[in-house]
């Protein structure tokens, strides 16, 4: 009789392989959770503005620039509203996947592959700074690439026949109260007056979206604190963007140094930004767009057009991702 080993003869039984994968999937290739923190600048770049105390905040149903329907749908009470996923049982002979990771299976074999979402915008346009804050809060929840195209309203509004939403008595009258809920629901500091539409009209945002296609050319990491000082100067402080020196000062609040400022001013001119906004302006038409916000999700092969602020959680429905509010908690 061929001899036991030790521990078959003290009695303990051989221990059986995990059915589960260790935690974050080491040791199969898995790539770590979703929900992380941007990383820190490195040392030898220049730092750019902490993000302002708003930011972190509540928020809300968002709008839409440029709409001559009616208003669709989009109050509190949906934030609440969790969606079920389905959790297929796995294959024979296919590892399970632990709790909560179900919906991951599809993307196992992808290496996790991103949906691209494209965010078009104006900074003269209230309704796509929601927008912009919402996709930035989700972009480290939801598995999306996150795109930003600054492109010019004007020629949108121009190339579709649209009309400006305020040219309407009671639709701008409406305006002022909408913008207002929304900015307190989202809690981003738009702030907005029956007054601002005069100013709005008299203003040009041609050479502002110049000056920001400029650095999205040539140093893109700037592209979302510029974005946002523009919306900040423009809807918050309720201050000039168009002339030269306050687009320099623009860009100071969001970190440019003043060398890379001034090149940018430059460039505003040369038709390589003028050639680039304006195909990006044909592209946000192209994909149908005549307002602003336009979010195009790139899913299943096939662009999905999605207009307005107040449109994300159904773009979270048609892309397979939970929608958690206008303000997610990483928690959720």
């Amino acid at each position: 009789m061929p001899a036991r080993s030790a521990q078959s003869a003290a009695g303990s039984p051989p221990r059986e392989p995990p059915l589960l994968p260790p935690p974050h999937g080491e040791g199969l290739g898995l790539p770590p959770p979703l929900l992380f923190l941007p990383s820190r600048p490195s040392a030898g770049r220049r730092r750019q503005r902490a993000p302002h105390s708003w930011q972190r905040g509540r928020g809300g149903p968002g709008g839409r620039e440029g709409a001559n329907e009616e208003e669709g749908d989009g109050g509190p009470g949906r934030e609440g509203r969790a969606l079920r996923l389905h959790r297929p049982s796995p294959a024979p002979g296919e590892v399970p996947l632990p709790p909560g990771r179900a919906g991951e299976r599809e993307r196992v074999g992808t290496a996790m592959a991103r949906t691209l979402v494209e965010l078009f915008y104006d900074v003269v346009s209230p309704y796509s700074w929601l927008g912009f804050e919402v996709l930035c809060r989700y972009r480290h929840i939801w598995n999306i690439d996150l795109r930003f195209r600054p492109a010019f309203l004007g020629g949108i509004m121009q190339a579709t026949g649209n009309k400006p939403p305020a040219m309407l008595p009671k639709r701008a009258e409406y305006m002022v109260k909408d913008v207002k809920r929304m900015a307190k629901y989202y809690q981003v500091p738009v702030q907005i007056s029956k007054d601002d539409f005069q100013r709005i009209t008299g203003t040009s945002s041609l050479g502002a979206m110049r000056f920001i296609t400029a650095i999205d050319m040539t140093q893109p990491q700037y592209l979302e604190p510029l974005s946002r000082e523009f919306w900040i100067r423009f809807w918050s402080q309720h201050e000039d963007i168009g002339q030269p020196e306050n687009m320099l000062a623009v860009a100071g609040q969001a970190g440019l140094s003043s060398e890379l400022s001034q090149k940018l001013l430059e460039m505003i001119s040369s038709p390589a930004v003028k050639n680039r906004l304006k195909e990006t302006t044909e592209e946000a038409i192209k994909y149908g767009a005549f307002g602003m916000p336009a979010v195009v999700a790139h899913f299943n092969g096939e662009p999905h057009l999605f207009f307005g602020s107040d449109r994300l959680e159904l773009l979270g429905s048609v892309i397979g991702e939970k929608w958690l509010g206008p303000v997610p908690s990483p928690k959720m």
